[in-house]
């Protein structure tokens, strides 16, 4: 009787695991630059808070739909008294085909001048932005490899064998980079990311600047 308890709490707890190998793959893989790539059927980004050494930046994206309208962003830091408030307003044109598995779209920016292409299959994906940066994301024997023409180096993303919901970039000499952690509260995805400050053993750094990055996104699902 006791063992079925015991059997029947773990898969209770079980229940709101998160496959963070697949988000992971979709977060990378709809995020670049900064920019929110929403492909059909994604978990949309509803609102960001990020805090780096008193530094604290948030957005709050508008949706209608699969759309995005408009971000407001905030990024404030108390230690020099400064504050900043805008809206920004995206004018994207997206053209999408679809040959075979491979799903291709164009994102096009006429007041960014920039230009994406994105190819994507269900376990990788081919970003290209405006013919110079080229990042590669695909899943291989349950780990994402990452692959950056800026930054030659062949980063992993694998998961942690003592909780499905969290993955780590691991860098090619063993340097953890990032990690990722996902937990769902009714429909709401949660993403909690930490980009760990490397730089904190050439330099000494002043306020709101340097430290490790603390991130947090809020997802909904798309339409």
């Amino acid at each position: 009787m006791r063992r079925t308890f015991i059997i029947l709490a773990l898969a209770a707890l079980n229940v709101h695991a998160v496959d963070c190998i697949r988000h992971t793959f979709d977060y990378f893989a709809t995020n670049f630059q900064d920019h929110a790539l929403t492909m059909p059927g994604e978990m949309l980004p509803d609102s960001l808070y990020q805090e780096q050494n008193g530094l604290v930046y948030t957005i709050k994206y508008h949706w209608t739909g699969n759309h995005l309208d408009s971000m407001n962003l905030h990024q404030s830091c108390r230690a020099l008294d400064y504050e900043k408030n805008f809206t920004y307003i995206p004018d994207w044109k997206i053209d999408s085909t679809k040959v075979g598995k491979v799903s291709k779209y164009d994102w096009k920016s006429l007041k960014d001048k920039w230009h994406f292409t994105v190819y994507r299959t269900k376990d990788s994906v081919y970003i290209d932005l405006n013919k110079e940066q080229h990042q590669i994301f695909y899943i291989e024997n349950d780990t994402i490899h990452k692959v950056d023409n800026w930054i030659p180096r062949n980063w992993i993303i694998y998961r942690d064998p003592n909780n499905e919901s969290k993955c780590s970039l691991k860098s090619d000499n063993g340097f953890i980079i990032d990690t990722y952690e996902y937990e769902m509260k009714g429909n709401t995805l949660i993403q909690k990311s930490i980009k760990f400050d490397y730089k904190k053993y050439f330099k000494a750094h002043g306020p709101c600047k340097g430290g490790n990055k603390y991130t947090t996104i809020y997802y909904r699902k798309g339409k």
